[in-house]
């Protein structure tokens, strides 16, 4: 009788395995979205008055804006964007939306302006990389990195 406990115990166990393993696998492919930013509702938007509402009245309304515009503050920028991860793949940008409120010279509000992804472009950024300074160049590579390379009098004719 004990013999056939075991028995009972182990096919008990033998099935847990494979569903243990099967949701550790389904968990794993379950989608995560993370959601970042914050871009206020249209009903929000449509309390402000373009003509009227300043700075101050607007930051009021809808809140302080994420970013500010890059030459001066005449543009504040509200953006908020939705990433979805599935399993080891890499993250891809599902929804994101901009609110742009452009102020005049008068300090009120010109223009409130929304934008998604489809207003967007793809900006395709270079990597640039600087020489290191003298400072961190060894010795030999200080003494050695002007072989070769023209003076001013080559320039100038002067050079044999």
């Amino acid at each position: 009788m004990a013999t056939s406990n075991r028995a009972t115990s182990r096919g008990a166990r033998g099935a847990w395995l494979p569903m243990a393993l099967l949701c550790a696998v389904l968990t794993a492919c379950s989608p995560i979205v993370r959601s970042h930013g914050y871009v206020p509702a249209d009903d929000q938007l449509a309390e402000i008055t373009v003509g009227e509402d300043t700075r101050d009245t607007v930051a009021e309304k809808i809140g302080a804006p994420m970013t500010l515009g890059f030459e001066s503050d005449r543009s504040w920028y509200y953006v908020a964007s939705e990433r979805r991860t599935l399993g080891l793949r890499a993250p891809q940008t599902t929804r994101r939306d901009i609110v742009a409120v452009r102020f005049g010279d008068a300090g009120t509000v010109q223009n409130v302006e929304r934008f998604d992804e489809q207003d967007g472009r793809v900006v395709v950024l270079t990597a640039r990389v600087t020489d290191p300074s003298v400072s961190e160049l060894g010795i030999l590579r200080r003494i050695f990195g002007n072989v070769g390379t023209p003076t001013a009098g080559d320039f100038l004719g002067e050079g044999n």
